[in-house]
């Protein structure tokens, strides 16, 4: 049977734990790619970040689909209509086919021409492009387990998702050893080499999603895997509700491309702080990200049981959690900042130049707290296209004064960095009034 969620202390923890390990997972991904290309090359350090910010962009369509399919599972989960679960994330599954196909050519022929166009540096350009040649097709499998995650956050059965990122972690930092270097005989591949860690790492979660959704006889009890015909009264109301969602994520990422072109135009060393710095904040926010997920279903699963009294209480308690989690990481990283910046580089240039952006996003990262939440409790509520007015506001905010510090008054990193403490202001405030003004009871998902 479903779970009907009761926003305890205990059950925010129990849901929000096993997503921060499994962001953990996809963060470890990321950060083990830059911590190893950090001690194989500048430039190859360089291209990993913006290589990865054209990846989430061709991610954006994917990433809007599972949260139309997460939001409408928690919202059958509250309803206790477990058979509507199966048919949602079935008809999903074909949606994101569909949809990481079209993407991965896109990457493949589209973006060479694009990135040849925009950057300065030739050799950072075709070093992104390896790399993306490569992980291009990770794209199908990572939507896949994306949509595994939206199920078991639906239902509040998080805790496989632990042993899924152990799978996936362990996959990456290994062959990411073994393939960057060229260790064990095998040959050196360097940027491409984590290309083929991260596609690998993906396949193996996967495989290890899958045989957990059949082991545990989840596939007969709500009906997954078990393809039907093409159903256009889903296709449409799963499109109604990601359409705005994938277009939020397209203008998220669109934000760090265009934040990390701006700073490539200032010198790889300042790209290469950049992506360490960009790490850290990624470990910061992860936590919160985390919580998030948890307020956004069980906001729609509240609101399925018809306890909307309780929201307010959901989101106070995740709050507190959050600062709860982040403190100590947050604390370490003020008062031992030099060994956090070492984890990610050996370049004692790099790290002086990065203390002051470090403090920055230390700052960043307490406003993110409230403003993640109320922004995911909006997003909980399946008002969408409200969701993408205020990413788009958030967005050309902390671009243009990205823009107006890095290029036009010349400013060093730190203050280009306080452009995105702009963006989660603005995201706070037009999140707590819209959730406060309680429109959103109208909407029907």
């Amino acid at each position: 049977m479903t779970m009907k969620f009761r926003p305890t202390y205990r059950n925010i923890w129990g849901i929000s734990f096993p997503i921060i390990i499994a962001g953990i997972g996809e963060t470890i991904v990321d950060i083990t790619d830059t911590i190893f290309l950090a001690h194989y090359g500048v430039t190859e350090l360089a291209a990993v970040g913006l290589a990865d910010a054209i990846y989430g962009v061709a991610l954006f369509l994917s990433l809007g689909l599972v949260d139309g399919i997460q939001i409408t599972i928690g919202r059958r989960a509250g309803q206790d209509q477990p058979e509507e679960i199966g048919r949602v994330f079935n008809q999903g599954l074909y949606l994101l086919s569909l949809v990481s196909i079209v993407l991965i050519l896109v990457i493949l022929f589209v973006v060479p021409v694009g990135t040849r166009a925009v950057f300065s540096s030739l050799n950072v350009h075709d070093a992104v492009n390896s790399y993306l040649h490569i992980t291009a097709y990770a794209l199908l499998f990572q939507s896949f387990n994306l949509a595994y995650s939206a199920f078991y956050i639906g239902i509040s059965k998080t805790r496989v998702l632990i042993g899924a990122t152990a799978v996936l972690a362990t996959s990456n930092i290994l062959l990411d050893y073994i393939l960057i270097f060229g260790n064990f005989g095998l040959p050196e591949m360097g940027i491409e080499g984590a290309a083929v860690a991260s596609i690998t790492a993906e396949i193996a979660a996967f495989l290890f999603l899958t045989r957990d959704i059949l082991v545990k006889g989840y596939a007969r009890q709500y009906g997954l895997l078990q393809f039907s015909r093409w159903s256009n009264a889903y296709a449409v109301k799963l499109s109604r509700i990601s359409l705005p969602v994938s277009m939020e994520a397209l203008v998220e990422t669109v934000k760090w491309f265009l934040f990390f072109l701006i700073i490539e135009q200032l010198g790889e060393n300042t790209l290469a702080s950049a992506t360490i710095i960009y790490s850290c904040y990624a470990l910061f926010l992860m936590p919160i990200d985390s919580f998030a997920e948890t307020v956004c279903t069980m906001v729609s699963n509240l609101i399925g049981q018809q306890r909307i009294p309780q929201l307010k209480l959901l989101i106070r308690r995740t709050i507190k959690l959050s600062y709860m989690v982040i403190a100590p990481l947050l604390l370490f990283s003020l008062f031992l900042p030099d060994l956090v910046l070492s984890i990610f580089t050996p370049d004692e240039k790099i790290i002086d130049t990065s203390f002051n952006s470090l403090y920055v996003v230390i700052l960043v990262s307490l406003l993110a707290v409230p403003s993640f939440t109320y922004y995911a409790a909006v997003f909980g509520t399946g008002d969408t296209p409200t969701i993408l007015l205020i990413q788009i506001i958030m967005t050309v905010c902390t671009i243009g004064i990205a823009y107006y510090f890095g290029l036009y008054l010349g400013l060093a990193l730190e203050y280009i960095w306080l452009a995105e403490m702009a963006g989660w202001l603005v995201c706070l405030v037009l999140s707590w009034y819209w959730f406060k003004s309680e429109r959103w009871k109208k909407l029907e998902i």
